[in-house]
């Protein structure tokens, strides 16, 4: 169930709280207003008032509780963090920009993500830099910007600078990587023809497209069917649709390896995720060739 509490040796355990503070200082009088009309000053009041006021509240609270009822509080309510910003895409799917954790503040909010493609390991290192830099841009820059269509300007000329630099570096900067596993299940052949069984996974789609070729280069001796691989999109024909994976030992790189389609990895690895987020903050999403419409604005 979607509980957010659970019983673990007789004890009722639950999650963090998330409270936001940006209502209150809306909330606030004109003259409060202008007292905390700064980054740091709000900064300053949340630890504040959350030291001095919040945490013992919540446990005062909690005892009224459990009192009554013959039990006793183990809650220990204390300041985590304080987000200058948010992005959730799903549960467990979010991007923090930490001004302050645990006693340190920070001069530049700190992105700490949760679930998404600038932590997996099975996203490419140059993707989850190039994600983690229009994200950072996303959230802290654009609020800058009164004028929309000026910001689209500019982030299009930062997505330019990304996209040459994806489209300039070696495959395999650019491959993902996963782990084989039942080969045998869901490939039928891999010599004279490629076959499938249904719902066969990525992964085994890929390598089996390395085996079938290694094959017929007489390169059976490279021939893989478990353990980790790397793979990136081709093209299998002239529509749009027409595309699938090529699978690799990672460090190989044979002259009969398909062309990668840097286009699709472009918009699988780079496009398709910007566009959960600019949706979550109600920015246009990008083209499929990567930009801002200004029209969208």
């Amino acid at each position: 169930h979607n509980r957010h509490t659970f019983i673990a040796n007789d004890m009722l355990v639950h999650n963090s709280v998330y409270v936001s503070f940006e209502p209150l200082f809306k909330a606030m009088t004109e003259e409060s207003q202008k007292k905390f009309y700064t980054d740091e000053k709000k900064l300053k009041f949340i630890e504040d008032f959350s030291r001095d006021f919040l945490n013992q509240q919540n446990n005062e609270w909690c005892e009224n509780i459990y009192n009554p009822r013959h039990g006793h509080s183990y809650h220990e309510f204390e300041l985590e963090s304080i987000q200058k910003s948010q992005l959730v895409d799903k549960k467990k799917k979010y991007i923090k920009g930490v001004v302050w954790m645990k006693g340190k503040t920070y001069d530049e909010p700190h992105m700490s993500a949760t679930g998404i493609e600038i932590v997996k390991s099975t996203t490419p290192k140059l993707c989850r830099t190039i994600l983690t830099d229009l994200i950072r841009d996303m959230m802290f820059v654009s609020p800058n910007y009164k004028d929309k269509n000026e910001y689209a300007i500019y982030f299009n000329s930062i997505l330019a600078e990304k996209k040459k630099e994806f489209f300039s570096v070696h495959f395999q900067d650019i491959s993902n990587s996963v782990s084989i596993g039942d080969y045998k299940k869901y490939v039928i052949d891999d010599q004279d023809q490629l076959i499938w069984a249904p719902k066969c996974p990525v992964s085994v789609k890929a390598i089996s497209m390395f085996n079938h070729l290694a094959h017929k280069n007489g390169k059976d001796n490279l021939r893989i069917t478990s353990g980790k691989i790397k793979y990136y999109y081709i093209k299998t024909g002239p529509k749009a649709s027409d595309v699938s994976y090529f699978g690799y030992p990672a460090g190989t790189d044979e002259t009969w390896f398909p062309p990668c389609d840097r286009t699709t990895c472009w918009d699988k690895n780079i496009i398709v995720p910007m566009n959960r987020f600019a949706s979550v903050i109600k920015m246009p999403l990008l083209s499929p060739t990567g930009e801002y419409s200004l029209s969208l604005f």
